[in-house]
């Protein structure tokens, strides 16, 4: 044996192992093996060991040869190097029960019997349980399915039935995965319930990758539509709120909106003959209401003193073409109207009588 060992053929062998145990990575996946995970962990494992070509290692269709055998030495360099991969993707609490375990096939084994079958329906219940309740939320659809696919996997995995009939086999998997289908409609938000309503709704029933590619698309759909809409809002804000806009105008003179004091009626007497009628909310009490002495609201009403009377009814004959335009029926009206006002409204009432003689001079002549 120490000759064999000795030999230039054995060394260059050992040469060449060292130089590929060097360059060989220390780890082939990044998740460590923990009380909950062997699923995924087991998985992740094979991948990264298949990958460096060494699976048979771990799956025992690659036993150990004896140690006479020439091949023995690359076979214990090769396992020894899955036993690396397999220990540094672990749990450190887990480590110390596979340290001393003298094959990869027997590492794996242990922590199949551990974790991978151990209360198996335990592990089911909590699987199911987490499946039921989960919900969409603030997840998008692709993150939601993908959480959802994670644990119908394990729970496949859990899940060893026996069938004896292939057709019932089929049939069960087929209501299974309609199952499934109706949970992941059911767990999504309620801004997806048009699609849903759309899908079960429909003749045929699509299966679950279908599904899922309609709710992405829609789920797509809704994005570019927040994203073009979300903008028209702010720019009619833009346009409602800007300073381009024309101020109210108000006059200074009674305080009023609409016009400037340059328009003002009460001011421009000549400008309310033009447009032929009073500014709203300024018209001249009717002469049925003065006449019987009804009051506006808000304005203490006096009667006039004999003089001003007189005073009065010598402008007004003043005005008149005529003496007997001084007698008629509107000359008489406007004194009721007069009488019926108050003081302080007494000049303002006196440039109106004379707006109104004015025009029916202007009618009358014309």
């Amino acid at each position: 044996m120490a000759e064999l060992l000795g030999s230039p053929k054995n060394a260059g062998l050992d040469a060449g192992s060292a130089s590929k145990a060097e360059n060989v990575p220390i780890q082939v996946t990044s998740i460590r093996l923990t009380k909950d995970n062997y699923l995924s962990w087991s998985a992740a494992l094979e991948i990264g060991i298949t990958s460096r070509g060494c699976l048979s290692y771990i799956t025992g269709d690659k036993p150990a040869p004896l140690k006479s055998d020439p091949q023995w030495e690359m076979w214990a360099l090769e396992d020894s190097q899955v036993m690396v991969w397999i220990i540094s993707s672990v749990s450190f609490g887990i480590q110390p029960l596979i340290l001393r375990k003298p094959t990869s096939f027997d590492m794996r084994t242990v922590l199949a019997k551990m974790y991978g079958r151990k209360k198996r329906h335990l592990r089911t219940y909590q699987i199911k349980r987490s499946i039921y309740s989960l919900m969409q939320g603030d997840l998008s659809v692709a993150a939601y399915y993908a959480a959802l696919k994670t644990k119908w996997e394990e729970l496949d995995y859990h899940v060893t039935d026996e069938w004896k009939c292939g057709s019932d086999h089929s049939l069960h998997w087929e209501k299974e995965w309609m199952d499934r289908m109706f949970l992941f409609l059911g767990g999504l938000r309620d801004e997806f319930e048009p699609i849903r309503s759309q899908i079960l709704n429909g003749d045929e029933i699509p299966g679950i990758e279908e599904v899922y590619a309609r709710v992405e698309s829609e789920e797509q759909r809704h994005q570019v539509m927040h994203l073009t809409t979300g903008s028209v809002p702010s720019a009619f804000v833009s346009r409602a709120s800007g300073t381009g806009q024309r101020p109210a105008r108000r006059c200074t003179h009674c305080n009023k909106l609409g016009h400037s004091a340059n328009f003002c009626w009460d001011l421009h007497l000549e400008k309310r003959l033009v447009r032929g009628r009073p500014p709203s909310g300024r018209r001249s009490p009717s002469l049925s209401d003065s006449s019987q002495g009804t009051p506006s609201s808000g304005v203490k009403t006096t009667k006039l003193s004999p003089d001003q009377l007189k005073e009065l009814q010598a402008y007004i004959g003043r005005l008149s073409t005529t003496p007997e335009e001084s007698s008629t029926s509107d000359g008489a009206q406007l004194t009721q109207a007069l009488v019926a006002s108050s003081d302080q409204e007494y000049s303002k009432t006196k440039n109106s009588i004379e707006a109104d003689v004015a025009s029916s001079r202007i009618l009358n002549n014309s």
